[in-house]
């Protein structure tokens, strides 16, 4: 009887060990699966099509818009002007389209500092 009862015993414990062996390798499979597709994803988006992500920030970020520059006056209570908008010119250069119609060579720059 004891015997009997030993074998049926070890038998509930092998058999839950199996179970939860099998419980863990399945857990960490998914696990190993969650982690290649995360970084398959991030290759794909990093490495192999980046032109989407690029065009997308540049959508953000790269705008043009017209801004009125003029505003009223603004005064002290005794109506004395405290700010005055005045028109200025401006002069400004983006240094890639520069760059990109040729620009200035560094020789042309050391020359133009050598005359000074």
């Amino acid at each position: 009887m004891k015997a009997a009862a030993k074998t049926q015993k070890s038998k509930r414990q092998e058999e839950q060990t199996n179970f939860i062996s099998w419980r863990f390798a399945l857990l960490c499979g998914c696990i190993l699966l969650a982690l290649v597709f995360l970084l398959g994803r991030a290759a794909w988006l990093q490495i192999i099509a980046p032109d989407m992500l690029v065009r997308q920030g540049d959508m953000r970020s790269l705008r043009v818009q017209e801004v009125s520059t003029s505003r009223g006056m603004i005064t002290d209570r005794s109506g004395r002007p405290l700010a005055v908008s005045v028109p200025v010119k401006a002069i400004w250069a983006d240094p890639k389209e520069v760059h990109d119609a040729g620009g200035i060579s560094v020789g042309d720059r050391w020359k133009a500092l050598r005359e000074r």
